[in-house]
């Protein structure tokens, strides 16, 4: 009987620590606040900037917890280390940050990093395997030309040159005109002597 009762008792205790266990494990397992996905970096790249000019980096970054941060870590080609700058909340799950860039640059090396509430992170890009914006050397501008004047005075030119033809041909008219009068006067008596006065104005500008 008494070996019966410590049976009893040791089975009976297996039993209940297997079922502790289950009930721990189960509780465990249905925790809504367990967070162990981390979040989902979705970023377009850019693949071409201007050098000498600010670049603007965006991503869309979704956690079903809520995100801790969004860093963005560049560098230029020449440069070994990476500078950090933190991505703002543009409303909604969009994250966005500018940076400088010099004229002399030819790329920005650059990956995002983010990570939630619960403490996950995930790379978008990696610091031995970055992303790339290459850059480009800004045209120069180009130059403006006015040709308001020259057209003006080269106008003014072509219309005083034409009435100095009108007025030798004029003359030339009269002339003839007073040549063939002596020459019907019968040729002997001089010829008569008309008058003529010619006023040659440039037209206004």
């Amino acid at each position: 009987m008494r070996a019966f009762a410590k049976q009893f008792i040791i089975w009976s205790s297996a039993l209940l620590l297997i079922w502790q266990q289950t009930v721990f494990a189960q509780a465990r397992f249905n925790d809504t606040d367990l967070d162990i996905d981390p979040p989902v970096i979705d970023h377009e790249a850019l693949e071409v900037g201007v050098a000498g000019e600010s670049q603007t980096f965006a991503a869309l970054v979704i956690d079903d917890k809520g995100i801790e941060y969004v860093d963005l870590y560049y560098r230029a080609i020449a440069s070994r280390e990476y500078s950090k700058a933190s991505m703002e909340s543009a409303g909604g799950s969009r994250y966005i940050v500018t940076i400088p860039t010099e004229l002399a640059q030819s790329r920005v090396e650059y990956y995002i990093e983010a990570a939630d509430t619960g403490g996950n992170r995930v790379l978008k890009g990696f610091p031995f395997f970055p992303l790339v914006r290459n850059l480009d050397t800004p045209l120069p501008p180009a130059p403006i030309i006015s040709s308001v004047g020259n057209t003006e005075a080269s106008g003014g030119g072509q219309s005083k040159v034409l009435y100095l033809l009108l007025g030798a041909l004029a003359v030339g008219l009269l002339a003839s005109a007073a040549s063939s009068s002596g020459d019907d006067d019968g040729g002997g008596g001089g010829g008569q002597q008309v008058p003529l006065t010619i006023n040659i104005s440039s037209p206004a500008n």
